[in-house]
């Protein structure tokens, strides 16, 4: 028997450090994207852009701060959408550099070779822009809500624990509240005649 020795692959070569390197692609995506929609949402459900309507939901009403505005006195109404579109052009330039970052990242994703360091370093450029995103728009908001009547600030906090509801959950209580309200209407409206 002849005593022949394999070399030892390269580190990169090993299968474990292969599904490694594509796990680490895979999160990283995965992480961009979660930015990517908490800073979406910040964008249109809070400063007034309005989401196509989900499918199967019926009409859909937005009762964010632009949404709230509709139930205000005329002149407190104007006065807050005008506001809130100044904010909104605040925000387009750090929305803007987001994006950039963003498409920066899936070059470096998309490139060959292949760098890791290169699509982590254009990942954590991508996170500092959506921080800084979310940091204006909670500061815009901070002083909208300070502007707010107790009433109204209790009823965009009740909308907010709404739409933070399970589907399934908020599904079955629209189900139960037409029941009831049917059955309701059937008992109590008067009787027509044709």
């Amino acid at each position: 028997m002849s005593d022949v020795s394999r070399p030892e692959p390269a580190p990169s070569e090993r299968p474990g450090a292969r599904r490694l390197k594509y796990a680490l692609i895979a999160s990283l995506a995965l992480n961009l994207l979660v930015l990517g929609a908490v800073a979406g949402t910040v964008f249109m459900h809070g400063f007034g852009r309005h989401p196509p309507p989900r499918s199967g939901s019926g009409p859909h009403q937005d009762f964010g701060l632009m949404g709230l505005t509709r139930t205000l006195p005329e002149e407190r109404r104007k006065e807050m959408r005008k506001n809130l579109r100044e904010d909104r052009e605040k925000l387009r330039p750090l929305i803007d550099d987001l994006r950039a970052a963003r498409r920066e990242a899936a070059n470096k994703l998309g490139a060959e070779p292949f760098d890791s360091a290169a699509l982590k370093g254009a990942f954590d450029v991508a996170g500092e822009k959506d921080r800084a995103v979310r940091e204006a728009a909670v500061a815009a908001f901070l002083v909208h809500a300070g502007q707010l009547l107790p009433e109204e600030r209790r009823r965009l906090a009740d909308w907010w624990l709404k739409r933070n509801e399970p589907f399934k959950e908020r599904l079955k209580k629209k189900k139960k509240d037409a029941k009831e309200g049917g059955a309701a209407e059937a008992t109590t409206a008067p009787a027509s005649s044709n």
